[in-house]
């Protein structure tokens, strides 16, 4: 997490010239953004939280690749049985 330290901040601005008024507003402002930017941050168990759905979609995935190969492979069986029936007929 950054830090910043708003008293170094506005005497490093006055002590440049700037209005110690604005100084302390433009400092207020920059925390302002910082912190609103940090809630948007992923904490590890958010990640956890996604890496686990991730994994059980793939598992989903790979589960009806398998059924898909099953059932492609029964289908190829039937067609190639129809051929040779149908040669055989003819």
């Amino acid at each position: 997490m950054l830090y910043l330290d708003t008293l170094k901040t506005v005497n490093e601005l006055t002590n440049s010239g700037m209005d110690e008024k604005q100084a302390r507003t433009i400092t207020t402002m920059l925390k302002d953004l910082m912190d609103s930017q940090f809630v948007r941050l992923a904490t590890k168990q958010d990640l956890e939280k996604v890496s686990l759905e991730c994994k059980a979609e793939i598992f989903e995935v790979k589960t009806d690749i398998k059924a898909l190969k099953w059932m492609l492979g029964t289908f190829g069986v039937i067609v190639m049985v129809a051929i040779v029936q149908h040669g055989f007929v003819h």
